[in-house]
């Protein structure tokens, strides 16, 4: 620019040399005390950045049971309770396990804990196939003795009539057991929290078995209540 000292330059605003960034004003003949000061640096809000927001899983609620439901779930009464028969028995021995079996025959309500049904199904393998072989040696046994002392055909006849006589015991003896161990099938689906006509998955070709087998080894659940009968 030229010399604002030179007469040919307007009056007006010219960059001051003694305030850097400032101006001065200059009459066209000389400098004035007229000043402006440095331009300030243009101020930048620093940028707000709304928190990112994550979703979160509900949390979990506490499951109201019915007011009369049996109130442990999963665990063993404390000593000295007396656990109802309509109520799941956790931690129950082999002996309390056979006793409930019969004694809640054809009862589908009502929860069965895991040891209380899978003690009475061992009980159940016990008596059906285990009788089937011990007195199938039985005879096996007597069959040999009779035909070693006379060779005839009357102990092989009585024999006969004895097996006979055994293969409809034993029959009845397991249809009578299907009844106590569907229900206490149904009673583990509800105490693992689902309905009772999950068994009939069972029956599914390939895969329905183990898709029962899955549900009777679950863990017992607050929601299997709703299907206790207190009596």
């Amino acid at each position: 620019m030229t010399d604002p000292s030179s007469p040919t330059v307007p009056a007006g605003w010219y960059p001051d040399h003694d305030v850097p960034g400032g101006q001065r004003w200059w009459s066209g003949i000389e400098w004035t005390e007229y000043r402006t000061p440095p331009a300030a640096a243009p101020q930048y809000a620093a940028p707000q950045y709304a928190a990112p927001q994550y979703a979160y899983a509900p949390a979990a609620t506490q499951i109201a049971l019915p007011p009369d439901a049996w109130p442990y779930v999963g665990q063993a009464a404390p000593v000295g309770t007396a656990v109802p028969l309509w109520a799941p028995l956790y931690g129950a021995t082999m002996g309390q396990a056979w006793t409930r079996f019969w004694r809640k025959y054809a009862d589908f309500s009502g929860r069965a804990s895991r040891s209380e049904f899978w003690l009475a199904y061992l009980w159940f393998v016990i008596m059906i196939f285990g009788s089937y072989f011990a007195f199938a040696l039985l005879f096996a046994v007597l069959g040999g003795i009779g035909s070693a002392i006379d060779g005839s055909n009357g102990s092989s006849a009585a024999l006969g009539i004895g097996a006979g006589v055994f293969g409809l015991l034993w029959l009845g003896a397991y249809i009578a057991a299907v009844i106590p161990m569907i229900s206490v099938t149904v009673r583990r689906l509800h105490d693992a929290g689902y309905a009772g006509y999950y068994f009939f998955m069972g029956f599914i070709p390939l895969v329905g078995g183990i898709l029962l087998l899955v549900y009777l080894v679950t863990e017992s659940r607050p929601q299997g209540a709703v299907y206790d009968l207190p009596r």
